[in-house]
């Protein structure tokens, strides 16, 4: 039963998308880029609650930079005021999770597709899955999995995608993170230098999923690894349009690729 229901939501509609595009394009590298791009705007409305979050934390940063100040050392107060402060502005800091499951949903979809596209005897058991005639691939044809140097029905060999697809996410993250510095100055006040509770969240978040990224990115199919990085990708984009460099600015400053004001 739950397998007809995942078959059919997610799986099945991804695999006739895939097909299209790789009619269209005529190759399977590109037919995953773009549909990892057209997945993305299509999860867009789910992701700008997290988004607004984000946005409306950095409108409260003076409010929260009494509170730290205020309760610099009493760790638990500080939580309960910066909690009490979200909740009268309506904001969740655990607002993005949603988006994160609904992303590996998609990304288990994904590699279910990858793997009926690259491991189908004959393109037949890919044939009774499509919606429509004018989608079927000819009999006897075989799909050409190859794209740029790697096998997308094989995990990379020299584990590059993978790499890449975790150092975008951590440049994803750290932008969408603008409150940051502040909570490193406020951190550093204090005796254990973790007392503030938005701040830890986020750093859980900065090193969590690049590093899951690059776990799974070495064993999976780069396919696969290839929707990974490229909706990474989209987040750079997605997050500067919201954010500007965000948290990513103190170290672009620190370079001197940019000049930032002061917070």
């Amino acid at each position: 039963m739950l397998g007809t229901i995942w078959q059919t939501i997610f799986v099945t509609p991804l695999l006739n998308l895939m097909t299209g595009l790789y009619l269209v394009t005529g190759s399977l590298g590109i037919a995953i880029i773009i549909m990892t791009v057209l997945i993305r705007l299509v999860l867009l409305p789910a992701m700008l609650p997290s988004a607004r979050s984000m946005k409306k934390q950095r409108d409260l940063k003076p409010e929260l930079d009494k509170i730290k100040e205020k309760f610099k050392y009493d760790k638990q107060k500080q939580a309960e005021k910066q909690m009490e402060l979200f909740k009268e502005h309506g904001i969740n800091p655990a607002s993005g999770c949603l988006t994160q499951i609904i992303t590996i949903l998609v990304l288990f979809a994904l590699f279910g597709v990858i793997r009926r596209f690259t491991m189908a005897e004959n393109v037949s058991e890919i044939n009774e899955l499509l919606y429509f005639g004018w989608l079927r691939l000819r009999e006897g044809a075989a799909i050409d999995t190859s794209f740029l140097y790697m096998d997308l029905a094989e995990p990379d060999p020299y584990f590059v995608l993978a790499i890449l697809s975790g150092l975008v996410q951590l440049i994803s993250t750290k932008m969408a993170m603008p409150m940051q510095r502040a909570g490193e100055k406020a951190a550093k006040v204090t005796p254990e230098k973790s007392d503030d509770v938005a701040f830890n969240m986020q750093q859980q978040m900065l090193y969590t999923m690049p590093i899951m990224n690059v776990i799974i990115g070495i064993t999976l199919p780069s396919g696969v690894v290839l929707y990974i990085f490229t909706a990474a990708f989209f987040s750079v984009f997605q997050n500067y349009l919201l954010y500007g460099f965000g948290g990513l600015k103190p170290l672009l400053d620190k370079i001197g690729l940019i000049k930032s004001g002061k917070d």
